[in-house]
């Protein structure tokens, strides 16, 4: 059985097996980040705009965005909020899980899945005119505000949560070993942040060098672009980078290389 190893948010790492162990692999998931919810302000300035209307487009960059917003405001007031506003995500899997917390629909999924690919695509869109608001963690890169303040459009940018990283613990210990010592087949990063968390740890406790090794001799999957570019500037380029952007099509293209 192929071993996958991948690093998520804490309360993603359950799913992640799940969806390792029903497509074939031997899963060794360990915690990345803490999500820690935004300020009360952030909320209540979200509130405000989305109320009076003014919001032409809002655009959840995360599924934790989308969660933190639904225990915030409840479903049925976060749908009324979002009655009088385009909405867009930057995947299908935060469209998946903005549909089932809420049954909104969602008006926009970019073609290539990143705030960076709704922001190139809605551009023109909004030029001149308010977009309403980017919800999102506060380890944004700001490039999404750059590419529409560029259109001279408006952006609320609302950070709805941060990232905090999680403590190590046996699971990131097994995930790190398996690295080292090279038993493990293919490594999964989900995000540029949780790529430089792992890449972070495994120095701290192996050196640099037995780092460098081990990780050049694993298959190393980006889940998309910003990761890829993470994991170069890094000095630890991914192998390829998945073909559909989605945890699952992060382990499709695992297949294709051990021919599954």
């Amino acid at each position: 059985m192929i071993s996958g190893g991948f690093t998520r948010p804490r309360d993603r790492i359950a799913e992640g097996e799940r969806i390792c162990s029903e497509m074939g692999f031997e899963p060794f998931g360990a915690p990345s980040f803490d999500p820690v919810r935004g300020d009360k302000e952030v909320f209540d300035e979200i509130e405000e705009v989305l109320s009076s209307g003014e919001a032409y487009f809002t655009l959840f960059a995360s599924i934790t965005a989308v969660e933190e917003c639904v225990d915030e405001y409840g479903k049925e007031k976060l749908l009324a909020l979002l009655e009088k506003t385009n909405v867009a995500c930057t995947g299908s899997s935060t469209e998946k899980v903005l549909k089932r917390l809420t049954g909104r629909d969602t008006d926009l999924v970019p073609e290539v899945y990143s705030g960076v690919g709704v922001a190139e695509e809605i551009a023109d869109e909004v030029a001149y005119q308010t977009v309403g608001v980017l919800l999102r963690s506060a380890g944004g890169d700001g490039k999404i505000v750059d590419i529409l303040e560029k259109a001279h459009a408006k952006v609320l940018d609302e950070p709805v949560y941060d990232m905090v990283p999680a403590q190590i613990c046996e699971d990131t210990e097994e995930l790190l070993e398996k690295t080292e010592s090279g038993t493990l087949d293919a490594l999964l990063m989900t995000s540029p942040n949780s790529f430089l968390v792992f890449y972070g740890q495994m120095p701290d406790r192996f050196g640099k060098d037995r780092t460098d090794e081990a990780l050049r001799k694993t298959f190393k999957v980006a889940i998309g672009r910003p990761t890829a570019e993470s994991m170069s500037k890094a000095g630890m380029p991914c192998d390829t980078i998945a073909e559909t952007s989605t945890f699952e099509g992060m382990l499709e293209t695992v297949k294709k290389k051990f021919a599954l």
